[in-house]
């Protein structure tokens, strides 16, 4: 009886550690099932998306961003044949619009009246333009240095005198009177400062959203210049319109930068072809060009070769 009783609870006690493994590890087995099932059944379920983050800096509205994916679905839908991707609120791949120093660069240069094109008209500008920034940002912080060392230096002079007369029980007020003027223009030269110092400071943003396009600009043109450098602290490393994500955490379509609406229907059907499975081509027309250009809206030949691979479709 005691023999039964232990080995009823051996099997209740596995049954429990499957269950309990099973659970913690659910995403991780709904993901490699998900997978599994994509390569046994390609572009044979249609692909659900949601808007899970539309950062409002972007000024589009929900309707707006769902106008231009449906776009970029038809890029590939009409060569297919079928319907491959669907919107849904609750729909796997998230959608999200990701506000940082890419989309800032670009909207800061186009107040200036700059607009970005993918093109070495465009670099050789905005080139002249950087250069001549650095040499003003040059400039105004060598003025700076000169005058926080003015600054500095006469603080301590003033300072010392005061400390001076204070030792001797008070200055006369000869000696006041001066001392009062030195205040005044010491404090006059603090507001110098902080002024010099919030013109340096906006050059500062103007120069990093410059050099972080230029540097796009580089890797998309493939030029064989030296990376350009920003001043102060350097906003990212990457500059990637978009992403496509996929993992045991979920599945996510993250974009980051756009000119337009063509160039952000660009980019999703970029991202979209990477959820159907498809590589980087080496094609610089594709849709599927590695440095996603945001250029072409409709598929080259390598684009649909690959999709019929990937789909098998004759």
């Amino acid at each position: 009886m005691k023999h039964l009783s232990a080995k009823f609870f051996v099997v209740i006690l596995a049954i429990l550690i499957f269950f309990g493994a099973g659970y913690y590890y659910r995403q991780d087995a709904i993901f490699l099932f998900q997978t599994l099932l994509r390569q046994w059944q390609p572009c044979q379920q249609t692909l659900a998306y949601s808007i899970e983050n539309l950062n409002p800096l972007f000024g589009m509205t929900e309707a707006e961003l769902l106008k231009n994916i449906k776009q970029a679905e038809a890029i590939w839908e009409s060569e297919a044949g079928r319907q491959l991707f669907e919107y849904s609120r609750s729909g796997e791949i998230k959608i999200n619009l990701v506000y940082d120093y890419r989309q800032q660069a670009t909207d800061e240069l186009k107040e200036m009246g700059i607009v970005i094109h993918n093109d070495k008209a465009t670099y050789d500008s905005l080139k002249a333009r950087y250069d001549s920034l650095i040499a003003s940002y040059n400039q105004k912080k060598a003025q700076l240095e000169i005058l926080i060392a003015a600054y500095e230096a006469d603080k301590s002079a003033f300072e010392k005198d005061v400390k001076h007369w204070n030792s001797r029980g008070g200055a006369p007020k000869e000696e006041y009177d001066k001392l009062e003027q030195r205040k005044i223009n010491i404090n006059n030269q603090v507001a110098a400062i902080n002024q010099a110092r919030d013109s340096l400071n906006g050059l500062v943003d103007t120069i990093n959203s410059e050099a972080t396009i230029l540097n796009k600009l580089v890797a998309t043109l493939n030029l064989q210049v030296s990376k350009y450098n920003t001043v102060g602290t350097s906003a990212g490393k990457v500059f990637n319109e978009g992403e496509y994500v996929r993992d045991a955490n979920g599945t996510a379509i993250n974009i980051y930068q756009f000119n337009d609406e063509n160039q952000l229907v660009r980019v999703f059907a970029h991202e979209f072809g990477h959820a159907l499975g498809l590589e980087h081509l080496e094609n610089p027309k594709a849709i599927m060009y590695y440095l996603n250009e945001g250029i072409n809206d409709e598929l080259t030949a390598d684009d649909l070769a690959a999709l019929k691979t990937e789909c098998k479709i004759k």
